[in-house]
């Protein structure tokens, strides 16, 4: 389970050093690129809610090995792509595999594990996310670098297709069977649920970077008519004893609606800064893709030692105040990043001057990440973990989405000019200003997070009485 999350999670990122190869090999345009990027993200995000109820219905073991089977010949397809349509069109087929198969991770984990064990196990879970962030770019600068049998940026993809080999050899005999719930998938809901998240998506990924053309904004007003519409789509069925992709009864619970707005907050701030942090590095100071890697990885180091500890520190403090620890200790190292690319003026030894709190942030979101799933999947039915797993790993791509355009209006400022025209001088205000949003998202999540914990006492106290 925790490979397969580390090999979906890690192609996320694994495309972003290889733009240049792929430019150069491919004589792919920027739009060409763009699109081979927002393609797998948004493939990605539009069906995770799908392919976790698919997991509910049909069960767990069958659609890991569908997706796993899927994402192989996929990656084996993006490997042997001859051209940028070949390319994008594989990629897209790529999201929507890691789509299926990651909710039968997540859930597979929740309802197999043993209660007493389970916080370990998404404590396992949190290093892996930790860890496969920063190595998917670290494994792509050392393929590329080596340039093995001349085939440049392929094998990034092409080294997909021995570990789905063993995983899909291995799930037979160890993922847990799961007869499913044999009902019929809502095939209304999925397909409004795929067109409002498109909706969503595509303006805040391709429309963010063709610079907010006029369709963008069209398309983003249909998502709220789509999301009324969903919602009395799934209110009719559970009406009529159906069963619809998300049961109605979810919203009604408050820590649920609180914890969705905190994963939508959270990584609203997470993963841009690793775009924009890279963006700097790479363009105001021209590291190279295993070095900017390598100065990422203070983060992933923090955030991974207080995942593998962090199912000890909740079973001595609570879940949500783990939690709020780490978001309060995430607002505090990224004040002090502000002050450290503030004083550094001219951009020596920056990557060695920004690792120190980098670690210290990174320690914060070790301390949230499996908390955090591990806390909301404790308070829904095991017949709805797989579409709430999915509904949790949507709204964090969501948030990721929504911080990239966010934080790039303060981080570009009006600027549409070519990236290389930008010097360490201006791109260290940038940063500083990024930051600055950064901040503001991690201290609304420890807020919202507040809220958790003291609703949380209240419904103890309630029980208790």
């Amino acid at each position: 389970m925790l490979g397969a999350a580390f090999m979906l999670l890690a192609d996320t990122s694994i495309v972003n050093v290889a733009i240049p190869s792929l430019q150069r090999d491919l004589g792919a345009s920027v739009p060409d690129v763009q699109l081979v990027v927002a393609g797998y993200v948004v493939a990605y995000a539009v069906m995770l809610i799908t392919g976790g109820r698919l997991g509910d219905l049909y069960g767990r073991r069958r659609m890991f090995m569908i997706g796993a089977v899927s994402f192989t010949l996929a990656s084996l397809a993006c490997g042997l792509a001859q051209g940028p349509g070949e390319l994008i069109v594989s990629r897209v087929w790529q999201g929507l595999s890691a789509s299926v198969l990651y909710p039968q991770v997540i859930a597979t984990l929740h309802l197999t594990v043993a209660p007493e064990r389970r916080g370990r196990a998404f404590a396992l879970l949190g290093a892996v996310v930790s860890s496969a962030t920063i190595a998917g770019p670290i494994i792509a600068g050392l393929l590329i670098a080596a340039d093995v049998a001349g085939l440049q940026w392929r094998p990034i993809f092409l080294i997909n297709i021995p570990v789905g080999v063993v995983l899909i050899a291995l799930a037979p005999r160890m993922v847990p069977a799961h007869r499913g719930l044999r009902m019929r998938l809502d095939y209304a809901g999925s397909l409004t649920v795929v067109l409002l998240l498109v909706a969503l998506l595509v303006p805040l990924t391709v429309g963010r970077d063709q610079g907010w053309p006029l369709w963008g904004w069209l398309v983003l007003l249909c998502t709220p008519v789509l999301l009324v519409v969903f919602l009395r789509l799934e209110s009719a069925l559970e009406r009529q004893g159906k069963f619809p992709l998300l049961r109605p009864g979810l919203w009604t619970d408050p820590a649920f609606r609180l914890a969705l707005a905190l994963y939508l907050v959270y990584f609203s701030a997470v993963v841009p800064f690793f775009l924009y942090f890279s963006i700097t590095l790479q363009y105001g100071l021209d590291y190279g893709a295993l070095a900017t890697a390598g100065a990422m990885a203070p983060y992933a180091a923090g955030s991974t030692l207080t995942s593998l500890w962090s199912a000890r520190i909740v079973a001595r403090f609570n879940a949500p105040r783990t939690i709020l620890t780490g978001c309060l200790i995430c607002v505090v190292g990224s004040a002090f990043m502000i002050a450290t690319v503030g004083w550094n003026s001219s951009g020596a030894h920056f990557g060695w001057a920004m690792a120190p709190t980098m670690v210290f942030t990174g320690l914060g979101l070790g301390l949230v990440l499996g908390p955090l799933l591990n806390f909301v999947l404790a308070r829904v039915r095991n017949d709805d973990s797989g579409a709430v797993s999915g509904v949790l790993s949507t709204a964090q791509q969501l948030g990721s989405s929504l911080g990239v355009a966010v934080i790039g209006l303060a981080f570009f400022r009006g600027f549409h000019g070519n990236l290389t025209d930008l010097g360490y001088p201006e791109l260290r205000v940038a940063m500083m200003l990024g930051l600055a949003v950064v901040v503001a998202a991690f201290a609304l999540a420890s807020a919202l997070v507040w809220r958790i914990a003291r609703r949380s006492r209240t419904g103890e106290g309630s029980a208790a009485s």
